[in-house]
């Protein structure tokens, strides 16, 4: 069942329909990084010269990024900002897929509103994009806090032995994709998946889409440390399970491998 971002409540004009490119950015909390993060990344948008909509998507801030977003909406027309109760970044993030899919965008690019990854590499993505359907920017290992390097790899392995290979880091919030072939992988991804973008991913290797992946940079800044608490511990082990789900929902064929990695899932 595809995903129905529910009631909406949106500040600012009327969005333009058909933008060549959309892009989402799910936010929680981000009010010290969003000027910087926009500052950045619309120079990058305006140079494409293609028609583009910002989509931003607040998860229930507790600080000032909501109003703070609203103040730059009015401002800027390309800016689109909406607001839900807080329902976790996987949530926003599906909201604002859908919001770029209604609004008939040609790409999808998706990028978080922590600001921890250099600009750089959309260039490339960008410029590659006629001969893909799936352009991923995958970050460093060398740059990663020991928590995050260790769920990386749980879900590589996971998305390699279930779907293929293909993409090291599955859950990259660095990608541009498609706007057609995501319409079609987000009429099979459950609404309450916690992490979207592994089994956005998974579909693209499963369906043999045409992949192109880089590397992005860290900002000179580095990146945050993620601590390996409940949440995060249990938000990983939803991820797993979903994505093991997933593979069945996709009804492919199925091989030896994925049995193996039911059994032996972290291997």
């Amino acid at each position: 069942m595809p995903y129905n971002p529910g009631p909406e409540v949106t500040a600012g004009q009327t969005m333009p329909y058909n933008p060549e490119l959309a892009i989402v950015i799910p936010v929680y909390n981000e009010s010290e990084n969003l000027a910087g993060l926009l500052r950045d990344w619309l120079p990058l948008f305006n140079e494409t010269r293609a028609s583009y909509r910002v989509f931003l998507i607040d998860d229930g801030s507790t600080d000032a990024s909501l109003s703070l977003l609203q103040r730059l909406q009015s401002e800027d027309p390309n800016l689109s900002v909406h607001t839900q109760k807080n329902a976790g970044h996987g949530r926003a993030i599906l909201k604002g897929y859908t919001l770029a899919l209604d609004a008939k965008a040609e790409w999808i690019f998706q990028i978080d509103s922590d600001h921890q990854l250099d600009t750089g590499a959309f260039a490339q993505l960008w410029a590659n994009r006629n001969d893909y359907d799936f352009l991923i920017a995958q970050r460093g290992d060398r740059y990663a806090s020991k928590g995050r390097r260790w769920i990386s790899r749980v879900s590589t392995c996971m998305v390699r032995s279930l779907y293929g290979p293909g993409v090291a880091d599955v859950n990259c919030p660095y990608r541009l994709m498609r706007g057609e072939a995501m319409k079609r992988a987000l009429e099979n991804i459950p609404p309450n998946s916690f992490a979207p973008n592994v089994l956005l991913t998974s579909w693209f290797i499963l369906k043999k889409r045409r992949i192109f992946t880089t590397v992005v940079e860290p900002q000179s800044h580095g990146l945050r440390q993620s601590r390996l608490n409940r949440n995060f511990l249990g938000g990983a082990f939803r991820s797993c399970i979903q994505t093991i789900l997933f593979r069945i929902r996709c009804r492919e064929s199925i091989h030896l491998s994925f049995f193996l990695s039911l059994a032996f899932p972290f291997c």
